[in-house]
């Protein structure tokens, strides 16, 4: 880059500076300062309705015998799915019975990977409502071996990978 470019990427772009070396140190320490909790934790009531539920839901869940291979295909989506349900638009009261049939229709389809999409719940007032429901109900789920998000290409953190027990 000549002296010229320099000027005009300058000029083009107020505050930015040419950096003295393109190389990052990957195997820099960085200092971990670790959180301390001031006060007590407060003690909250579980709801008993999956209605209500939002707290505790978990990213994902992977079955303790669930190979480390097979964990790593479906977090990355290399496995495709064979069937999705999208419950874009409902309301908690909707979307459980939804979920339940389409959950009954895959294994009875002997499908291994479905795929949930649930939503981010961005138009939601408060927070996410579907998502944490659906995480729920799928970690209670005893032909539920594997839930985890799916890939960007997928729908990312609006959507899960569910992988299936064989019956």
């Amino acid at each position: 880059m000549s002296a010229d470019d320099d000027s005009e990427l300058a000029r083009l772009l107020p505050g930015v500076k040419r950096l003295r070396s393109d190389r990052i140190n990957v195997y820099q320490q960085r200092k971990i300062t670790p959180i301390t909790r001031k006060s007590s934790p407060r003690q909250v009531e579980a709801p008993a309705a999956y209605a209500e539920v939002s707290l505790g839901a978990r990213e994902s869940h992977f079955n303790s015998g669930l190979q480390v291979k097979l964990q790593r295909k479906i977090r990355q989506g290399a496995i495709r799915p064979e069937a999705s349900l999208d419950l874009h638009g409902y309301r908690q009261s909707e979307a459980l019975p939804e979920l339940e049939e389409f959950m009954s229709q895959a294994m009875h389809s002997r499908y291994r990977m479905i795929l949930i999409i649930h939503g981010q719940g961005y138009r939601s007032q408060n927070e996410a409502v579907l998502k944490p429901m659906v995480q729920r109900w799928l970690s209670e789920q005893a032909q539920v071996l594997a839930w985890c998000p799916a890939s960007p290409r997928d729908g990312a953190g609006g959507a899960s990978y569910v992988y299936l027990r064989s019956s």
